[in-house]
């Protein structure tokens, strides 16, 4: 490049010679040169550029494709928050969302580094513009001086000292090549002008976009972060969640397996006291009586005895009766109140003692409105109905019979074969 310079300087000190000194060659090289000049002022295509604005504008269409892809993300996730929901719902669209950020995230990471790549070439061009500008300026100034010192009657000087026509025709034309140069060298100075300041146009406009897309990486590192520590408090919730669950279940099945017992404590207490007293109480439940009780609540039912339970590896020991909590429960038969009582995660619990090994229980009540050893008939209000509203059964009891099995000893059956049908 410095010698492409210092060449043109050498040309231009040719061209700054007193016009009489001239001959015809230089006549001619002032003209081939004079052109030669106004080519190099012409802008070069900029092949480079167009192939960063190119990548430039098939990673915007992806930036928008994946944009819209986000947005339709997020949507569902105002959705999912919006309504009873699968955790594991909610933790794959935030993935899928961190999916999409980082996808966005490559995106401005290439356009960033493609305006980088731009503002380096722009900046390079104004670098080269300039110099050429200030090359233009200084032999536009040699020329003007020049000019300045040789007045503005040496024209006609030139023009008088011919001592023949032909002498005359070719300082005419050497005077008319001059000033075809002189103002070529003004209007060359003038685009370049109009170039430098073009290009410190685009280059102001390239950095802006270069900060704008910086900033708003910037915002997206900050969406991702966000987006990483709800995911992780999901997981983190889900975990507890988890473990809370199987802890419950847990206790619940020890619960259920103490219930049992219980009942068959209170059946062998039953047969001692009979055969201690030498008598037997007769059953206040027959087989007559199937299909013919009342349902202990009017409700919806949530489960069924034997249904497999969701949560684990297990099924359901009565029937589920939904109600609003707080709704009246009645015994369905008469019978003695054996158990009466909290019953840890089965709630207030009443287990009715109707004679002859048969048994009727009610679970996750919100109250209990008997004691062990009172006396009840069909109907009696022994309580209302609890349970949790946050569960997937939500408020409801849960009712069982017991009968004897071939050996006497109580067993679990079907209580909706006991009770009335419903239209």
């Amino acid at each position: 490049m410095n010698r492409r310079i210092d060449s043109r300087v050498r040309v231009f000190r040719r061209l700054a010679l007193p016009v009489s000194r001239l001959s015809l060659g230089q006549a001619g090289r002032l003209a081939v040169s004079a052109g030669v000049l106004a080519f190099l002022a012409l802008p070069h295509p900029a092949v480079a550029q167009e192939e960063i604005r190119e990548r430039i504008r098939e990673s915007q269409t992806r930036l928008e494709q994946i944009r819209r892809e986000r947005q339709e993300l997020s949507r569902e996730a105002g959705q999912l928050r919006g309504q009873v929901h699968n955790v594991s719902e909610e933790i794959r669209n935030i993935e899928a969302q961190i999916g999409s950020t980082s996808s966005l995230l490559a995106e401005l990471d290439l356009q960033i580094a493609a305006y980088g790549e731009q503002v380096d070439i722009s900046t390079r061009d104004m670098l080269h513009t300039r110099d050429e500008l200030d090359l233009r300026r200084t032999e536009l100034e040699e020329r003007l001086r020049e000019i300045y010192q040789r007045g503005q009657l040496h024209a006609f000087q030139v023009l008088f000292e011919a001592r023949s026509f032909g002498e005359l025709l070719s300082r005419y034309k050497y005077l008319h090549l001059v000033a075809r140069y002189d103002r070529l060298l003004v209007g060359q100075v003038r685009e370049l002008e109009e170039k430098l300041s073009e290009q410190r146009e685009q280059l102001a406009s390239e950095y802006a976009r270069l900060s704008a897309l910086r900033m708003e990486k910037e915002r997206e590192i900050g969406d991702l972060e966000r987006l990483e520590g709800q995911r992780q408090r999901r997981l983190t919730n889900v975990q507890a969640r988890v473990s809370q669950t199987e802890t419950r279940l847990s206790d619940l099945e020890a619960e259920e397996q103490r219930l049992g017992s219980l009942l068959a404590e209170l059946d062998r207490a039953r047969r001692e006291a009979e055969r201690v007293a030498g008598t037997t109480r007769s059953s206040s439940l027959r087989t007559s009586d199937l299909g013919q009780l009342n349902w202990p609540v009017e409700g919806e039912i949530v489960y069924r005895f034997g249904d497999r339970r969701p949560d684990v590896a297990d099924t359901w020991k009565g029937l589920g009766i939904g109600a609003p909590r707080g709704t009246t429960v009645r015994s369905v038969e008469s019978g003695e109140i054996a158990w009466a009582g909290s019953r840890g995660l089965l709630g207030q619990t009443v287990i009715i003692d109707h004679g002859g090994g048969y048994w009727s229980g009610y679970l996750y009540l919100q109250d209990v409105r008997v004691g062990v050893g009172d006396r009840v008939t069909s109907g009696t209000v022994i309580g209302h109905v609890g349970g949790d509203e946050e569960s997937p059964q939500g408020t409801h009891i849960e009712f069982q019979i017991y009968e004897p099995d071939s050996r006497g000893d109580p067993r679990q059956v079907d209580p909706v074969r006991w009770l009335r049908g419903r239209s």
